[in-house]
């Protein structure tokens, strides 16, 4: 169709997929709010009337429906500006796509924190202080990753991979029966036989298949010949993420209660696989991203540092570890797509996305109003036909480079 493209769009499959990933967010986040609500309000979820009952319903209705929203918004595919507005739909700006992902991200650190209240008395302020600073801190980090990375669909993808698990781990928090879970370890959430270690187990078997499916995606990025790859690069990188997605699905499929030993092991060869990736990476690409470079330098030096305070100083729980462990695994990832994939863009007609970009990274292609904005320094493959495209006032340097890609 004229003055369309399908560059970027994701199959059918995918798109179901990623609703059904938002969906299974929004009612944990919301299942996550009406508990801490009976919590605060000293009421246990199996000792209450129909009339509390059937508010907590509509609270968790009306959450749900506003984080998918939220969602919705962070995750949709660009269109060209006529396309949007023939429909009559919202325009979304690069501004409100981060704000509606940090939103996210900041409600499920706020009711992580509230789940795990108590873990947190010692500390000054108590819990309301640290949810106000890690739910800040997590919001203003995610909302300008998201406000620069939201034309990737590799990151968009990989953001809502990290968010089911994020949200299945929250609504286990939530939901279990375990005590004081964190003085042990995080695999405890998932030993309760009950609905919120499904929630934990399958946040993780989910998210780690999800990763491992994703592994081609994630490590494509580096074989741009830009980045001068050595032979076998790609696939090293792409079964190491493999391993980390299977591994992970495998802590999961096995609780510590079932098989300490088998659930150990997918644990450490996680753990294993993740150091192997953020330190064969820089040697197996030569021109890699510098902030991927650092990133790479600070994530090792984290992990030994937390199991250091963990095993041998003993400062901190292993609940501690490995929620710093897996972390650093999911900052890394986002990291490689963030700096190694290119970006497809639908609207040269919104300035504000071409702005946000650095002027290291430079536009290419330019076909019925579609372009692609490229780390500096990638290849330019052949066209098979052009286009020309005038700079408005004041914005010749964004389109610095910009030559046609195929379509």
């Amino acid at each position: 169709m004229r003055g369309t493209t399908t560059i970027g769009q994701a199959p059918i499959i995918r798109r179901a997929a990623m609703l059904a990933a938002m969906t299974a967010i929004a009612f944990a986040v919301a299942v996550a709010v009406v508990q801490l609500l009976l919590r605060w309000s000293g009421r246990a979820i199996g000792a209450v009337d129909a009339a509390v009952a059937t508010a907590c319903l509509i609270v968790a209705v009306v959450v749900a429906t506003v984080l998918l929203g939220a969602l919705i918004v962070a995750g949709a595919d660009h269109r060209p500006p006529a396309e949007v507005a023939s429909r009559g739909s919202l325009r979304l700006t690069s501004g409100r796509r981060a704000a509606a992902n940090a939103a996210v991200w900041a409600a499920i650190a706020a009711l992580a924190v509230g789940a795990a209240g108590d873990a947190f008395t010692p500390l000054p302020g108590g819990a309301v202080v640290a949810a106000a600073l890690i739910a800040g801190a997590l919001a203003a980090v995610t909302g300008a990753v998201h406000r620069r990375a939201h034309r990737q669909s590799a990151y968009r993808s990989f953001n809502v991979v990290a968010m089911l698990l994020a949200a299945g781990c929250l609504a286990s928090m939530s939901l279990t029966s375990t005590g004081d879970w964190w003085s042990l370890n995080f695999s405890t959430l998932g030993t309760s036989n009950d609905i919120a270690a499904a929630c934990f187990n399958l946040a993780l078997i989910l998210s780690g298949g999800a990763m491992a499916a994703m592994s081609g995606r994630l490590a494509s990025g580096i074989a741009r010949r830009a980045y001068d790859a050595r032979r076998g690069a790609v696939p090293t990188v792409r079964a190491l993420i493999a391993v980390i997605g299977v591994a992970l699905a495998g802590v999961g499929v096995v609780p510590i209660d079932t098989d300490e030993v088998l659930h150990n092991v997918f644990a450490c060869g996680a753990g294993a696989a993740f150091a192997l990736l953020a330190s064969l990476t820089p040697v197996l690409v030569r021109r890699m991203p510098r902030v991927l470079v650092r990133t790479s330098r600070a994530s090792l030096a984290l992990e030994v540092s937390a199991f250091v305070i963990y095993e041998r100083l003993g400062l901190v729980s292993l609940t501690v570890f490995e929620i710093v462990a897996f972390a650093l695994v999911f900052v890394w990832l986002i990291t490689l797509v963030v700096t190694t994939h290119p970006v497809v863009i639908h609207e040269l007609a919104e300035l504000e996305p071409l702005v946000d970009e650095p002027a290291g990274e430079s536009m290419r292609g330019a076909v019925d109003g579609t372009a692609v904005l490229e780390p500096a320094g990638a290849s330019r493959g052949p066209a098979r036909r052009a286009a020309s495209v005038v700079s408005p006032p004041g914005m010749a340097g964004a389109f610095a480079r910009l030559t046609p890609i195929r379509t």
